[in-house]
């Protein structure tokens, strides 16, 4: 690629000759990503073709360094980047507008494809003119210093935010700069160049890193532990160690597949009313910096999960299998993404009976499929309903419009009120005749606790007033908590307390059992 910058007399200008101010002071240069906004419109552009052409864009990026100039124009031009949402550094922008206020020419000096640094200028409007790549020069390094420089040959003000823009503060009279703190101010000044204004930067911190792997989310591991706590197998301490040891390598690749899903999904975050604040789309963490950190968590998650156990491991594999598909296109298919993320919930349970050595029963897959099930409906009740609130007729990258309330409602209730009637019917079939629990009728507390639980949950689903995600809900809530305090409590009574003299009438009752046996016969 020829780093020699072409000379060219002045930017391309946005405005009329009538409309130009003219310099009216010292030229303000602003560079685009990273600076001007908070995240980086190459990188945009990527995630945005990813999720649309997977092939065709990692294609390109295997021919980026070759000819950086030309790929960036093909990958924004080919990308639908929503402009208009991209997060803005307010300083940076308020410092522009005071810049235009006071007659000051400003300029979008990017390397930046030209076609996406045009589509930012004209939507904030704050800018006299543009330099961007062209498709045959990146507008880089010494190239933006060599062509700012011709056309401000009187000197500029630069504000940039990377060490590549170590050349152009240079060759600038005035150098301000967005985050670098005092490091950066001092190695500006060693070059000879006057330091303006220092701009913040936010987020980056640790509190955004642990938003974006959603920490939180680890909560749903727990699932790991069922199978083998179901089966008593928590005295044996090698299967207990194990699940110990798998629950965070699930949440690793969790992390991992949640930092892909936003990235894929930076244009609809954008228009919710809640995912908006998300790491990503808010710009508080770079996109490369996720781009990085999704496939080694991933990876880091599938090796000790390799390490620890074959069949383990085979489950992880599936697990990231469908998790991309869900990412890539399958969330868009009403009801089919509820069931499939049924499906991810239920795979932590055989993970877990992997780790132990212990079979998942069939009343534990159909429970927990229609658990979560009604549970992921009511994440999307909430969000049809806020949809239909706010007069929206479509749920962005989502296959439900605002008329669909009455379906997830409905079929989200009829989940919902299946889970106690199956837990009822594993009671009778499999908890009594097992002997495994020592007081089996104290599990007749489970099937009421989880109904007070789920009305509780549609109720508030129906009113919008849920969180997002149900299990955010269920771990902030009190009543959830304590609702979940008691369960645990029925579960540990039965398994440990005294035991009963007197058996469940069903557990004996000759017809029951002929009724649950022909059920379960298929007949």
């Amino acid at each position: 690629m020829n780093l020699t910058a072409p000379p060219e007399p002045a930017p391309q200008s946005l405005l009329s000759p009538a409309q130009d101010p003219g310099q009216g002071g010292l030229p303000l240069a602003v560079d685009l990503d990273g600076t001007f906004l908070l995240t980086d419109t190459l990188f945009e552009a990527i995630a945005n073709r990813l999720r649309v052409r997977p092939l065709w864009t990692l294609f390109q990026l295997i021919l980026l360094p070759f000819s950086i100039a030309r790929i960036k124009a093909r990958l924004s031009q080919a990308a639908d980047v929503d402009v208009t949402r991209l997060p803005v550094n307010e300083e940076v922008l308020a410092y522009c507008r005071k810049a235009r206020e006071a007659g000051r020419e400003v300029v979008l000096a990017s390397a930046a494809d030209q076609s996406m640094v045009k589509a930012v200028a004209d939507h904030f409007g704050v800018f006299t003119s543009i330099m961007a790549s062209d498709g045959t020069v990146n507008n880089k390094g010494r190239n933006k210093a060599a062509r700012l420089k011709a056309a401000y040959p009187n000197g500029f003000e630069y504000i940039g935010d990377s060490p590549a823009d170590m050349k152009v503060w240079t060759a600038a009279r005035l150098a301000s700069h967005v985050d670098g703190g005092t490091a950066r101010s001092a190695a500006i000044r060693a070059q000879g160049t006057e330091v303006g204004a220092v701009f913040d930067r936010p987020g980056g911190d640790l509190r955004s890193w642990r938003k974006a792997m959603r920490l939180h989310q680890w909560a749903k591991n727990l699932l790991i532990f069922v199978a083998p706590i179901l089966a008593l197998k928590t005295s044996e301490p090698e299967a207990f160690i194990r699940c110990l040891l798998g629950f965070p390598l699930v949440g690793l690749m969790a992390s991992g597949t949640y930092i892909l899903n936003d990235l894929l999904d930076l244009n609809a975050d954008r228009r919710h009313h809640s995912k908006n604040k998300r790491p990503f789309a808010s710009g508080r963490i770079k996109l490369w910096q996720g781009f990085v950190a999704a496939p080694v968590l991933i990876i880091t998650g599938l090796v000790g999960a390799y390490l620890l156990s074959p069949a383990f491991f085979s489950l992880m594999a599936a697990y990231l299998v469908i998790t991309l598909s869900y990412s890539i296109s399958l969330k868009r298919i009403p009801l089919f993404d509820a069931l499939l993320l049924g499906v991810l919930f239920t795979l932590r349970l055989f993970m877990g009976g992997a780790l132990a050595g212990v079979a998942v029963t069939q009343w534990l897959i159909v429970f927990s499929m229609f658990l979560f099930f009604s549970l992921s409906l009511a994440k999307r009740h909430v969000e049809v309903l806020k949809k239909a609130e706010a007069g929206d007729t479509q749920v962005a990258n989502r296959g439900y419009t605002a008329r669909d309330a009455p379906l997830t409602l409905a079929l989200g209730l009829a989940a919902a009120t299946a889970c106690p009637i199956i837990l009822v019917l594993y009671l009778i079939d499999s908890a009594w005749p097992s002997g495994v629990y020592q007081a089996p009728d104290a599990l007749w507390m489970a099937p009421l606790i989880l109904s007070i639980w789920l009305m509780r949950v549609w109720l508030l689903a129906n009113r919008a007033q849920l969180d997002d995600d149900p299990v955010t809900f269920a771990i902030r809530d009190p009543a959830s908590l304590g609702l979940g305090a008691a369960l645990a409590a029925s579960f540990l009574f039965a398994a440990f307390g005294s035991p009963s003299e007197a058996h469940s009438p069903l557990a004996t009752d000759a017809p029951s059992r002929q009724v649950l046996d022909s059920l379960a016969a298929g007949r």
